[in-house]
């Protein structure tokens, strides 16, 4: 399988060893349970011999931060090498299902979260009354008080902005760690965090300008519904489009 990899000559031992572990491991999984921590139990007592010679039972990355990716904390997914093959097999299965090399797909899921988190942040900071976001408004909404024209404020059920911040957060926080562990530079991590805020600013940009020229509640609203789809057919379709391609040549690491 050609991974198309950028591995630094640069690179610590261990964390050459984590890309090396991590390829052999995406190269043999047709003999693997991907769902499961992918160590070879090597010794046993009791009844515990029989599992000696398979693979462990508990789910990939269990207890750790690359849950179903990777070794689980009992054997050493919690330690920097394991980490770092977590990170990679994470990388190589975003590769797979969005065609890019395994950083570029790192990059591009933390560009498009980092928009989809901005996104969100920015629509429930329009809301009026905490009611808006815990999702106790009624279908036609209640008023919330009085606005300066004299007319009551309706308010809005956010609840789904709210559930979709949280998801994305957490997503976006385990793809930028998979990122870093994976030996991608900080800087170029936080650069594409940037280009996130950017895209959802400028998708942001049309319902704020209306709002500020006193566009009605219907019109708002309307273009709120809008900006769901959008974050609806962006997890949809999230493989579509192709970051820019990392600089530098593939060089392959020895004895991958």
């Amino acid at each position: 399988m050609d991974l198309e990899s950028r591995v630094s000559l640069t690179w610590e031992p261990w964390r050459v060893a984590a890309y090396e572990s991590a390829v052999r491991l995406q190269d043999g999984w047709g003999e693997w349970d991907k769902t499961r921590c992918p160590a070879i139990i090597k010794r046993g007592k009791g009844p515990n011999v029989r599992f000696v010679g398979k693979q462990c039972v508990r789910r990939a990355g269990q207890g750790t931060w690359h849950e179903g990716y990777g070794r689980c904390v009992a054997h050493g997914g919690a330690k920097r090498e394991g980490r770092a093959e977590g990170a990679w097999l994470m990388a190589f299965a975003y590769a797979e299902e969005y065609d890019l090399s395994p950083w570029e797909a790192l990059l591009y899921v933390i560009r498009i979260t980092a928009g989809r988190v901005r996104y969100c942040e920015q629509v429930l900071a329009t809301a009026k009354d905490d009611r808006e976001l815990e999702g106790r408004m009624g279908v036609e909404g209640e008023p919330l008080g009085v606005s300066e024209q004299g007319e009551l404020s309706q308010g809005r059920n956010l609840s789904w902005w709210v559930d979709t911040s949280e998801r994305e957060r957490v997503l976006l926080a385990k793809v930028s760690k998979a990122a870093i562990d994976a030996g991608v530079a900080q800087l170029l991590v936080e650069q594409t965090l940037r280009e996130g805020n950017e895209l959802a600013d400028g998708m942001l940009s049309v319902w704020h300008d209306m709002r500020e020229q006193g566009a009605s509640k219907e019109v708002l609203d309307m273009l709120l519904g809008s900006m769901k789809k959008q974050l609806v057919t962006m997890d949809a379709k999230m493989g579509g489009g192709k970051p820019a391609a990392i600089m530098g040549s593939v060089i392959e690491s020895s004895g991958g």
